[in-house]
């Protein structure tokens, strides 16, 4: 009997311009912290890989774009991020190995989706963080979410980061004005002026459904 077929989101990331950090190993450190963080959150650590370079699969399509941007918001005033998300099927799996001893479709287009952004980042206009390939008809729509979200982020700073996360965590604006020492009019504020709100209501986008083979 033909074993059943196993899809994946896979997301293949690495930091831009790692090498011209001051300390690199601080940064790797950190960057093992905000790790542990996402895998808390959604039950899957990106690892590290080769350099730096890094690694998760997740269940769906909406786990990995969750985890994307919990990344990026995470690591706002730390460094700046390049993902690629792939769906599709996983061929091989080696627990013993992971993430090495995996292969399939799902990497291959998490591959393709990160060199996107690579090419990308060298031309002009918008500049995409992160893009997703599903080879299915939502790609562009998923991309063109991915390529707003990941421009209103970019006009972050940490504060910014820090009340988006808070949101997303369930927190009132007036916990959060506590925490970061702010009124709670300059959170409102910041909410609704610098788009964290629309961020936020725009991840519906991320549970289309995608929880089966195209």
């Amino acid at each position: 009997m033909a074993q059943p077929k196993l899809w994946s989101a896979a997301l293949i990331g690495d930091i831009v311009g790692s090498r011209r950090a001051p300390d690199r190993q601080r940064l790797q450190i950190d960057m093992e912290a905000v790790f542990d963080e996402v895998g808390d959150l959604l039950g899957e650590s990106p690892v590290f890989t080769i350099g730096d370079e890094f690694q998760a699969r997740y269940p769906t399509v909406g786990e990995a774009i969750e985890a994307s941007l919990l990344l990026h918001l995470k690591t706002a005033g730390l460094t700046s991020l390049r993902m690629g998300i792939g769906w599709g099927e996983l061929l091989a799996e080696d627990p013993a190995r992971k993430p090495f001893g995996e292969d399939g479709p799902c990497w291959w287009r998490a591959r393709d989706a990160i060199e996107l952004v690579e090419g990308s980042s060298r031309g002009r206009g918008a500049q995409r963080a992160t893009a997703i390939r599903t080879e299915t008809a939502l790609d562009m729509l998923l991309n063109d979410y991915l390529l707003l979200r990941d421009t209103v982020i970019s006009g972050f700073d940490a504060t910014d980061s820090r009340i988006a996360l808070g949101l997303l965590a369930g927190r009132t604006q007036t916990e959060l004005a506590e925490v970061l020492g702010l009124n709670k009019s300059s959170v409102s504020r910041r909410a609704h002026s610098h788009g964290i709100v629309a961020l936020i209501e725009a991840r519906s986008i991320g549970v289309l459904p995608l929880e089966e083979g195209p």
